[in-house]
């Protein structure tokens, strides 16, 4: 065609080589755009999570709607049902992230699988760090009797942790570590209702809470109820 605006084969060839060269075509630009959206999903799980927590620690999980913890996290409340099937589901998840909080007790963190370091852990209970995961396992609990899911949530997850202890503890007796007359599964459970016992503090023994000589104690106590060599 001639030269007064008219697409010439050749103008079009070049046309065609340009969009080749352009970088990253139309599964680039998908995967882009698809991994945008998943961490940007991630994102908002993650600021559930902690507006819940703080909210579930603070009102309880009966008053802590979940109409409160999406207007708090900036969704919707059927937003949240997009990452969490219930309320009951959504507060064990709470838990879990502020149990993995704990460095000693992340799954990769030190003394992890090491039965010997149960004393830190509890010691670790006693710091006003963890005020909000006291007041949560008791809200959990609270839960529990009203609320059959999480009922059933709890009683999976309670019996879950003493089995993994248990296990712990009969390691570390072949290892030599802990005193071998000691029956496993009730180290395992007397633990459990020991630290059960220090998620009160804020309520019978606030004095106690971040006190040096007082988390020493407890150590010391763990120790010896779990039979430390």
């Amino acid at each position: 065609m001639g030269r007064n605006g008219a697409v010439s084969r050749e103008s079009g060839t070049d046309t065609r080589q340009r969009r080749k060269r352009r970088p990253g075509g139309r599964a680039e630009r998908l995967k882009r755009a698809t991994g945008a959206s998943a961490n940007g999903s991630e994102s908002t799980r993650e600021r559930i999570l902690a507006c819940a927590g703080r909210l579930l620690a603070e009102q309880g999980f009966e008053r802590a709607s979940l109409r409160m913890i999406a207007k708090a996290s900036g969704i919707t409340a059927g937003a949240v049902y997009k990452h969490f099937e219930s309320k009951a589901d959504l507060l064990f998840e709470v838990v879990k992230r502020a149990v993995r909080s704990i460095p000693l007790f992340a799954q990769d963190g030190d003394g992890a699988g090491d039965a010997t370091a149960l004393p830190l852990l509890a010691a670790a209970y006693t710091g006003p760090e963890l005020k909000m995961l006291r007041q949560l396992s008791i809200e959990v609990h609270l839960a529990s009797t009203i609320d059959g899911k999480v009922n059933r949530l709890l009683s999976r997850s309670d019996e879950l942790a003493i089995r993994r202890i248990g296990e712990l503890v009969a390691c570390a007796q072949r290892a030599g570590k802990l005193d071998p007359k000691l029956e496993p599964d009730f180290v395992a459970r007397v633990f459990s209702v020991f630290i059960m016992g220090l998620t009160h503090m804020e309520t019978l023994l606030p004095r106690q809470v971040g006190d040096p000589a007082w988390r020493e104690f407890v150590r010391d106590r763990v120790a010896r109820l779990i039979g430390v060599l």
